[in-house]
């Protein structure tokens, strides 16, 4: 189903949330580029100063730097991939959706390896109170960690289907427009 600009009114483009949503995807990942950044930076200052012969620990702070490159690289498109949608260019439309999509994987993966740890957590925090041992605060503060994460991800993933949703929708795809050459 084709649908032009005449079908659509003569009335202005309203607030859009999808806008608003790809602004805060775009602030957040590049808060997340910055923090991989130094992270990286980190675990370089610990592989440097690593004696000679720790081949072990050299290649755990390899894996970590590696880890650190990709979410890296992946923060980078999507900051490309956003600022080329609140540009409105046609070609960030489309990496955009592929994007949110795979985040959201992502995300889904990632929260259900956190509620596996939050289960064992809890299992291991349930012994120590039966035990009649102290909870440390440390471990009080891990358990709030644990489910904030699993919270923002519960939130998350309903919100980048959605905007993958609407970067497919007729009346978004109209806002965009092909490069110029």
């Amino acid at each position: 189903m084709l649908i032009s600009r005449s079908d659509l009114g003569r009335r202005k483009p309203g607030f859009a949330w999808w806008r608003m949503l790809v602004w805060l995807l775009l602030l957040l990942a590049a808060f997340g580029g910055v923090q991989y950044v130094q992270h990286g930076q980190q675990v370089w200052g610990a592989l440097q100063a690593l004696p000679a012969g720790d081949e072990q620990s050299a290649s755990a702070l390899h894996g970590m730097l590696a880890w650190d490159v990709g979410y890296l690289v992946a923060s980078f498109a999507l900051i490309v991939a956003c600022a080329g949608c609140i540009l409105r260019q046609d070609w960030a439309r489309p990496v955009l959706r592929v994007l949110v999509l795979l985040l959201c994987v992502w995300s889904a993966y990632r929260g259900v390896l956190l509620w596996q740890q939050w289960q064992v957590f809890n299992a291991a925090n349930a012994a120590l109170v039966a035990g009649g041992a102290t909870v440390p605060p440390q471990v009080t503060d891990l358990r709030r960690v644990l489910l904030l994460g699993l919270g923002l991800r519960v939130i998350a993933i309903p919100l980048l289907l959605w905007l993958a949703w609407q970067l497919g929708h007729p009346a978004v795809r109209l806002q965009f427009r092909a490069r110029r050459v």
